[in-house]
């Protein structure tokens, strides 16, 4: 036990003495700092001539050989070494490529001590142009208070002067304000930070953005958010023009969407309400001239909107406009699809229907159809020959004396598996 102890006791104290000595001496050692980023140095250098440097890329970054104290090198850093491409020591302009050398330093380390590897690295030198954007705002998946829409925004700047190399600037498509209003309910000045967009719509990378400059102070600037109220379940009236063509009349005429949701100012709102409270879709946009069948037309719904009022976000601008014409002495019918007599149904499947009512047509005389009700039009199908799959099927019809099908009617349905519907 004693020798045990006196091996251990040895140990420690030759380990003491080492760490003693190592600390006393500081021996000098060796160590290499890989990719270590390259700067400029002396840019206006070039900027004299209207140009601008760039570093070509996997070609911006040097390895760094240091030889120093021991307690120097635990201390250095990819962070605090400084490479520097001075670019007044560029030999020849013309030169393909065009070669500059880098000079390393770290704060302790003599200069014959510290050594860039490569020691001259490749650049190009491209035309310096200007070109002048206005600053567009995007407040992205943000959302104000519930009841709010942001209406107008202004940014202060309204506009950015940006300076850089040619190939750069040909790339960039816009310079956008991104903003926050989650949660906003009035109107506020909210701080972005301006972003630069390619013609891809993708955000420039920060090297290329190292490359540009601005003519503002900070390309942090203020957003003046105005916010707009929301006004919900504004009815969408539609006017017609024109005559159908003789023996038809005009049965039906219907928006998709029928009701919109607006936003606006307090004083828009008030007058759009005094107005009639209701989107009006002109008779000159739906004309009716000679028209024998149904006839569907598109109409941009943002375009019939008064100043300060526009479209509340999710709401599609584009409404569709359906009139149906039918023959004199005919009406339409909207019949649910779970009336329909389904016959020869395979009896391991489901049925499932496209949609909850499908559309008849029946021809017969004015009074015959003013009498005629939903329940006395029979409706049916047989799947005999059908089996799992998706089809359009055939209706059979059956009315009562004295009244016509005008058109031949199909329903689209799928067939399934029982067991399909009971785990789905």
């Amino acid at each position: 036990m004693n020798k045990f102890t006196l091996r251990i006791l040895s140990l420690f104290i030759a380990i003491f003495i080492w760490l003693l000595v190592v600390n006393i001496e500081d021996p000098v050692r060796t160590i290499t700092i890989t990719d270590v980023p390259v700067t400029f140095a002396n840019e206006s250098y070039i900027e004299s001539m209207n140009k601008v440097a760039l570093m070509e890329d996997g070609k911006d970054t040097v390895d760094v050989k240091v030889t120093g104290a021991s307690s120097i090198m635990k201390k250095i850093s990819r962070d605090n070494i400084s490479a520097v491409a001075d670019l007044t020591q560029i030999v020849d302009l013309e030169s393909d490529p065009i070669m500059v050398p880098v000079y390393v330093s770290y704060s302790g380390i003599e200069e014959h001590n510290i050594e860039a590897r490569p020691r001259n690295i490749p650049i190009t030198i491209e035309n310096r142009v200007s070109q002048e954007y206005t600053i567009a705002v995007n407040t992205g998946d943000t959302k104000p208070e519930k009841g709010y829409e942001v209406g107008k925004t202004e940014t202060n700047p309204d506009r950015v002067t940006i300076i850089g190399p040619e190939s750069i600037m040909n790339k960039i498509g816009n310079v956008v304000a991104q903003v926050d209003v989650s949660g906003m309910s009035k109107d506020d000045t909210r701080q972005s930070e301006i972003k630069v967009y390619d013609k891809n719509l993708e955000e420039l990378s920060e090297k290329q953005m190292s490359y540009l400059k601005f003519d503002i102070q900070s390309t942090t600037i203020d957003v003046n958010v105005e916010l707009w109220k929301v006004k919900q379940d504004v009815p969408v009236e539609v006017k017609y023009s024109g005559t159908v063509k003789a023996g038809y009349y005009v049965f039906q005429v219907s928006s998709t969407p029928n009701t919109i949701s607006i936003a606006g100012t307090q004083e828009a709102l008030k007058q759009f309400e005094e107005d009639g409270d209701k989107l009006v879709i002109p008779a000159s946009l739906v004309n009716i001239s000679g028209k024998s069948s149904d006839y569907e037309v598109k109409v941009n719904l943002e375009d019939l909107l008064p100043e300060d009022i526009e479209l509340a976000t999710d709401i599609s601008e584009t409404a569709l406009v359906t009139v149906k014409i039918l023959p004199l002495n005919s009406k339409e019918y909207e019949i649910p699809v779970n009336s329909i007599t389904v016959n020869n149904k395979p009896s391991d499947t489901d049925l499932v229907f496209d949609r909850e009512k499908i559309t008849v047509r029946i021809l017969g005389t004015e009074e015959a159809l003013e009498n005629l009700k939903e329940a006395q039009i029979a409706l049916s199908i047989d799947l005999k020959s059908y089996s799992v799959g998706e089809y359009e099927v055939p209706v059979q019809i059956t009315l009562p004396d004295g009244y016509t099908s005008l058109d031949t009617v199909k329903v689209k349905l799928k067939l399934v598996k029982a067991a399909e519907i009971t785990t789905g």
